[in-house]
């Protein structure tokens, strides 16, 4: 072999090395999805496949993939546990507050970390003190494989194990006379390609119990496979859903809830890290017909319902407390509900005329005027109400409904054939691939379009609504 063969066998060998290592940091650079939220759907075994799952569990995680909050939910999506979890500045977590069934108020856990595989939780009563403790001894993993339960005494062990890919295998407690009670066993029978499961089975004495279908989600539209919005957090089950609205920059929602349709409750949440989190009663609203916060998030318009009319108010967030009310249709006689923001001056709604209609008006320094009767939109049989205008102005949604008339029942869209200043509204039509609700909005990037059915917040890609617009 010549001199100038082995320089370049030589040559080759490094490039092959280099190119080896450079994979292999390659390699330690990949990093999985990031879970955002998940639902766990629990089956009697005997039932049918057509059956109902008694009871969901529900998990959001932040946009790092540390978890937010779980939820177990029964059979008609009322919640019957709620854990939110609570962090220090590092994201190590310092306690939760939690609520069982029928508890009104949470109650309060504290968490600490006596080193990296020792988790001590303790659950304080209402003066502060500890009445319980548990003892969690973690794997490398961080992962419970024993936990102690202790009260006034020792009261016995959980003791957790878990397969190659992480999951619960085998858990199972011990009291302190040695009596292993509520021994079950996990039978995973599909896992994803990431190494996530999909459907397992709980085993105890020998017998399968129970079948478990878990749904993963990596994106951030919080829809699960039923398309509830935010089930648990948004979509409740105690309470039916009305309307549902945004801030201009998507993070305030504010939505409007009901056991009785006139009187309703209002609600606020804000995003936090990539998450909407609670939503808060807003106390100072008593109850309204329904409403719709402004581009800044800091003003709320909102109908009252009197017999078969709707005064409109106006609220202002002011010191961070909601405070100021106007009544505008005391100085305008206007009147009406089912708001849509579009500006700090520029407002759509509806009005009791013609079996309803939807107007555009305009909001300045506490008076409300109408500028356009949008008399295209609108019908004398049908009402027209609870409008959606894209922030460009190219394409308005809105609802409709006209008795005994399903063609006439269901969201309807105009397009602006003129400009942003002066538009000019085309012939609706009915987006046919939608059911009957209201509510309309696009949010996410225009990725999703949410919308209530009167019972749920939905979301649906807005991709299938086959918008006629250009991008």
């Amino acid at each position: 072999m010549t001199a100038r063969m082995k320089n370049n066998l030589l040559y080759i060998i490094i490039i092959l090395c280099f190119n080896f290592s450079c994979q292999k940091e390659n390699k330690k650079e990949i990093v999985g999805p990031t879970l955002r939220f998940e639902k766990i759907n629990y089956y009697k075994y005997s039932a049918s496949h057509s059956a109902e799952p008694f009871q969901y569990r529900l998990t959001y995680y932040y946009e790092d993939g540390v978890p937010h909050r779980w939820m177990e939910l029964d059979s008609f999506g009322r919640v019957t546990t709620d854990y939110i979890y609570e962090y220090d500045s590092h994201r190590k977590q310092t306690g939760a507050r939690y609520r069982e069934e029928s508890a009104i108020d949470f109650s309060i856990e504290k968490v600490r970390f006596e080193n990296d595989s020792t988790k001590i939780t303790e659950w304080i009563d209402s003066i502060g003190q500890v009445y319980y403790r548990m003892i969690d001894n973690l794997n490398k993993d961080k992962k419970t494989y024993r936990a102690a339960f202790i009260g006034d005494k020792l009261h016995g062990y959980d003791s957790t194990f878990y397969t190659k890919d992480g999951f619960e295998k085998r858990i199972f407690f011990t009291n302190t006379k040695g009596k292993v009670l509520n021994d079950r066993i996990f039978k995973y029978d599909s896992i994803y390609n990431n190494g996530k499961w999909v459907e397992r089975k709980k085993i105890m004495q020998d017998t399968i119990r129970e079948l478990h279908k878990r749904e993963v989600y990596y994106d951030n539209n919080f829809v699960s496979d039923n398309g509830k919005f935010y089930e648990g957090i948004v979509s409740t089950g105690e309470l039916s859903e009305n309307v549902i609205n945004f801030s201009a920059d998507e993070s305030v929602m504010f939505l409007t809830r009901t056991s009785d349709w006139t009187d309703q409750l209002a609600f606020i949440a804000y995003a936090k890290n990539g998450l909407f989190t609670e939503t808060i009663r807003i106390e100072e609203l008593d109850t309204v017909y329904n409403g719709a916060i402004s581009p800044n998030g800091d003003k709320i318009i909102y109908s009252i319902r009197k017999e078969d009319d709707e005064e409109i108010w106006l609220i202002s967030k002011e010191n961070n407390q909601w405070s100021n009310k106007i009544n505008l249709t005391e100085a305008s006689n206007i009147r009406g509900g089912y708001f849509y923001w579009l500006s700090e001056t520029e407002i759509y709604f509806y009005q009791n005329k013609n079996s309803g209609d939807i107007v555009q008006g305009e909001i300045n320094k506490g008076n409300l005027t109408i500028r356009d009767s949008l008399s295209i939109l609108n019908t004398k049989a049908g009402t027209e109400f609870s409008p959606f205008v894209d922030r460009e102005k190219r394409f308005l949604i809105y609802s409709r409904y006209e008795e005994g008339n399903k063609s006439n029942q269901g969201f309807f869209i105009s397009y602006n054939e003129g400009g942003f200043n002066n538009p000019k509204w085309s012939i609706p039509k009915k987006l046919s691939m939608l059911p009957y609700g209201w509510s309309a909005h696009i949010i996410n990037d225009g990725s999703q379009f949410i919308y209530t059915n009167g019972e749920d917040i939905y979301s649906v890609p807005t991709k299938e609504l086959k918008l006629e617009i250009n991008k």
